[in-house]
């Protein structure tokens, strides 16, 4: 199941996708009561059954044209965005940096976050601008001190991730966080897939293409830290709750260790595809 926000910018509605790309609003087919997918993941299976319900039997006042509606971050409000940083061998290798002894957690800010199609906004004094395609994990029940082998259970699904980053910032800095966290700076979608949908989230090919040119192309299966390994490290001390993201990291072809580099500029069109999830697709824009 696809799961979707759709609407305008601060008033997405909670949507599913149907096998013809039509969606439905689930606030329409709840009476009002589900405002938000969070709201949803929270509700855990017994919720997703209930949506399951209305797709297989969707009334026509419940259904949109996905032409016409925006699509946002599937989650549009999640407490938190949790990062790995160097967790694909080729990628350290590239930027000439150690392979990590333990995962390299870093946050984004959510007010970084926008959907597909939205532009990415080019921040002013910023040379470098660069894509990094990622696996999203969207958790969907309470985690904290998870046992690896559980970890499935704490999974709703998976996304999309575009990790935007300023490498100036990022180096000006030492540290990861404002660089990261620029307006625009996490496109996450198109949407959100169940676990259900996914067998094997380590055989998942990753790619970017830049322009039409393919910059980034890998497999998940070259993750350094799996995602079990992740999520019981992550919630070691750090409890995640329904509807918070977690992004596994981005492989090799990133523009800044390019010779010369070739990050992002205005007027580029950047897509990221994860297999078995689908394709999010953003346009460099110089912010008014």
């Amino acid at each position: 199941m696809r799961l979707v926000s759709f609407g305008s910018a601060g008033h997405e509605r909670p949507g599913a996708m149907l096998a013809d790309d039509r969606i439905v609003d689930l606030q329409a087919a709840s009476g009002g009561r589900l405002t938000s997918v969070r709201q949803l993941l929270a509700a855990g299976d017994a919720g997703l059954a209930e949506v399951r319900g209305w797709l297989a039997s969707p009334r026509a006042e419940w259904v949109r044209a996905v032409g016409s509606e925006r699509l946002g971050p599937p989650v549009t409000d999640p407490g938190k965005i949790a990062c790995m940083g160097r967790n694909y061998k080729e990628h350290a290798d590239e930027q000439g940096a150690q392979l990590p002894a333990q995962p390299m957690l870093f946050s984004k800010a959510a007010t970084a976050l926008c959907g597909h199609g939205d532009p990415i906004w080019y921040p002013v004094d910023e040379e470098h601008v660069d894509y990094e395609v990622e696996l999203a994990v969207v958790i969907g029940k309470p985690a904290f001190r998870i046992d690896a082998a559980d970890w499935r259970e704490y999974v709703a699904g998976y996304t999309v991730l575009n990790d935007v980053s300023a490498r100036d910032t990022q180096r000006g800095d030492k540290q990861w966080f404002r660089g990261k966290s620029f307006d625009s700076f996490c496109p996450l979608g198109p949407w959100l897939v169940t676990r259900d949908e996914i067998a094997d989230p380590h055989a998942l090919r990753v790619t970017t293409h830049l322009n039409g040119e393919v910059r980034q192309d890998s497999t998940t299966s070259l993750l350094i830290f799996p995602i079990p390994y992740i999520l019981a490290f992550a919630t070691r001390n750090i409890t995640f709750l329904p509807g918070d993201v977690i992004a596994t990291g981005t492989p090799a072809g990133v523009g800044m260790f390019r010779d010369p580099p070739a990050c992002m500029k205005v007027g580029d069109e950047v897509s990221v595809s994860v297999q078995g999830i689908g394709t999010l697709t953003n346009r460099v824009t110089a912010r008014p």
